[in-house]
């Protein structure tokens, strides 16, 4: 068996090793920073998200939205991005084939709401996130769900 005579080898100086591990860190901060401005849609931050994300847990306790009785879950207990406008919408597709809008609600800046309106006028830098629900209409029998989209526009 080979013995070393050096008492040292395969070891790091301390200060080397924290300054190595700072550079790295460093480097990953850096990185994420630019794909953040590169991909900003991509961020938590993104106010339609974040929306989407506050009315999917507010609409239908089970899971499901229907059309009589969750009309207020579109926008109550949703805390809306300040001076923003909001629009949401719930749709479905019909026995027929026809793109149907089940209910919508649009949530001015003021916090004035207009429910049925989906022809207001937006700037072109409108975010926009959608997700699929469950939507039970009121014509059809009890149990009965159909797929469905939840949409939302945030606008300043």
């Amino acid at each position: 068996m080979l013995r070393s005579s050096s008492r040292s080898s395969g070891q790091t100086e301390p200060l080397a090793a924290l300054v190595a591990i700072g550079l790295v860190c460093a480097g990953v901060v850096l990185y994420t920073g630019v794909l953040a401005t590169l991909y900003p849609g991509t961020t938590a931050r993104d106010p339609a998200d974040a929306t989407l994300e506050q009315v999917w847990n507010g609409v239908g306790s089970d899971g499901v939205y229907h059309e009589t009785t969750d009309r207020n879950d579109l926008h109550e207990g949703v805390e809306l991005p300040d001076g923003y406008t909001v629009l949401i919408e719930v749709t479905t597709v019909t026995d027929a084939g026809r793109n149907i809008t089940v209910d919508s609600a649009v949530v001015r800046e003021d916090g004035t709401i207009r429910y049925g309106q989906t022809d207001v006028d937006r700037p072109e830098t409108t975010g926009t996130a959608r997700r699929s629900v469950g939507v039970h209409l009121e014509r059809d029998p009890a149990g009965d769900v159909r797929g469905g989209t939840l949409h939302v526009e945030v606008w300043r």
